[in-house]
């Protein structure tokens, strides 16, 4: 990657999460019974802050099953205990790991126990004005299903209590976008050390609430570093790292291209756009808007001749340009003519509104294969594609689908594309040799070197028409200011989303129409700080 990734976050799947805690036990004789009272700590110094404090004769009820997650758990009620709470313990009878064990029987010289599926446990849970969820921890692989189920089923019943969840909500997927049949609605997570990528992927993002990252002294030393100071005969395999990253404010605004004080309009970057067909020009306009409005010096327009300037909303500064013979859409034959203006522009932004058609497609094909400078396609540009085509392309292009034109491109049904969207992007991103940005709340990105990027700004008033056009465009005028293709569709993704939040915060209103994400841009780059000369 060609950016420092301090201002990052990384997150962890379930794997290098495991590997980090065997090296901090084994490699540094740090205990696990330390860590486990660190972890416990972090979540009983949270639950007093934000709400013991305030309401002090609130009754705590923590769920502890029978691994280390429960482990926590006991530690969090005895800590709790300590300090003069009220807190009972349902738990799922005697736990099964050493360090749990301990906790446990250290907890039955502070309280009482009520064991889940006892009348008496259902009874605190439902009576609970704060519930801990320290059922199951990272790493679930199965459905969750009879008592478990019942028990997190009347956890969820509790709309009173405060709910937080200990490092992951129960029956949530540490690494993937999904569910185990069942699980804990939380409020709050305290997540151990680093955050996992299930918490910031739909459904587990709802069932996760706000995430609240807790130093609990594991040493951030991931997998690939730790490798470096094995031996030889250590396979490599068990080091393998996976690399997942959250998006945030301070990375992106040292992404965000500078105008120096002596730019012109040459030196800001030459979008075109080649996009639009009949009745669909609105979007080679949003998209040709978009670019200029992410900063970019100047944007042609090549569309078909019946639309040459007579785009829908044309802003006065777009240019446009038609091939002959294109009345409504275009064909094979347009390729060389759009290859001649792309030779002398700096990016290309392929696809919008083009329309399906058997000659369309051979001519996305050949610009796909033959344009060697920055280029994005994106809607009727991927629907005219497919992966072999896009495989035989020597420059990394930057696609944007939503899930059912990414099904269609790799023959993957949409649901196995959206309970598996991080592993999806990170295998096609590298197969196809290209940047991937699947969108979709909590939109994934993934570059050719298998890094996945998380991003969590954006809100569902960006479920409109044309929404997709300018986000194409603001990366489109990224790529021409210089960006390289992952970079520039880092920021323009969550400059995109910012933009929406911005402008549901200003409106008070959940409903927008794509054109508003141009002054939504303003207020994001607002909202971020962003110096546009040097200082």
């Amino acid at each position: 990657m060609d950016q420092n990734t301090n201002n990052l976050i990384r997150l962890a799947d379930t794997l290098s999460m495991r590997e980090m805690d065997r090296h901090a036990i084994e490699d540094l004789g740090i205990s696990g019974s330390v860590l486990m009272e660190n972890a416990a700590r972090s979540v009983a110094d949270w639950v007093e802050e934000n709400k013991l404090k305030n309401d002090p004769e609130a009754g705590v009820v923590v769920c502890c099953g029978k691994g280390n997650n429960g482990g926590d758990g006991f530690a969090i009620a005895r800590l709790l205990a300590n300090r003069g709470y009220d807190v009972s313990v349902v738990d799922a009878g005697q736990a099964k790991k050493r360090d749990a064990q301990k906790n446990q029987s250290l907890w039955e010289k502070f309280g009482e126990s009520a064991s889940f599926p006892d009348t008496n446990a259902a009874r605190l849970i439902k009576e609970a004005d704060v519930l801990i969820d320290a059922i199951f921890g990272i790493g679930m692989e199965q459905a969750i299903e009879g008592a478990y189920r019942e028990w997190i089923e009347i956890f969820n019943s509790n709309k009173k209590a405060l709910r937080v969840a200990v490092d992951i909500p129960s029956g949530v997927s540490t690494d993937e976008s999904q569910i185990f049949g069942v699980a804990a609605e939380c409020q709050q997570t305290i997540s151990f050390q680093t955050g996992k990528p299930g918490c910031f992927q739909h459904p587990g993002v709802k069932f996760s609430g706000n995430v609240h990252i807790a130093d609990i002294s594991i040493p951030e030393i991931w997998p690939e570093q730790i490798s470096s100071n094995q031996d030889d005969s250590v396979s490599s395999n068990l080091y393998n790292s996976i690399f997942t990253y959250l998006l945030t404010e301070e990375f992106v605004r040292d992404l965000i291209p500078v105008r120096f004080p002596d730019a012109h309009k040459g030196s800001s970057g030459h979008v075109l756009t080649v996009c639009a067909s009949a009745g669909m020009g609105g979007a080679a306009s949003l998209a040709s808007s978009g670019a200029l409005k992410s900063g970019a010096g100047l944007v042609t327009a090549c569309v078909p001749s019946e639309l040459r300037d007579h785009l829908p909303g044309q802003a006065p500064e777009i240019m446009t340009v038609s091939p002959k013979n294109a009345p409504e859409f275009f064909t094979e034959e347009h390729a060389d003519f759009v290859e001649q203006l792309a030779s002398v522009r700096d990016a290309v932004v392929l696809g919008c509104g083009l329309g399906v058609h058997s000659r369309t497609a051979k001519f996305v094909q050949q610009l796909t294969k033959h344009l060697e400078g920055p280029l994005l396609i994106d809607a009727d540009g991927l629907n005219n594609l497919d992966e072999e085509t896009l495989k035989e392309r020597l420059g990394v292009a930057v696609i944007t689908p939503h899930p059912r034109e990414l099904s269609r491109l790799c023959g993957q049904s949409v649901t196995e594309i959206q309970d598996n969207r991080i592993a999806t992007v990170r295998r096609l991103s590298q197969d196809w040799n290209v940047v991937l940005l699947l969108k979709g709340a909590y939109t994934v990105i993934g570059s050719p070197d298998g890094k996945i990027f998380i991003n969590p700004t954006g809100n569902s008033a960006l479920a409109t028409a044309g929404s997709g056009d300018v986000l194409s465009g603001f990366i489109g005028g990224f790529l021409a200011q210089g960006l390289s293709p992952l970079n520039a569709t880092l920021t323009g993704a969550y400059l995109h989303g910012l933009a929406a939040e911005c402008l549901i915060q200003k409106t008070e209103s959940n409903n927008i129409v794509a054109s508003d994400l141009f002054e939504g841009l303003h207020l994001a780059r607002n909202a971020i700080k962003l110096q546009n000369s040097t200082s």
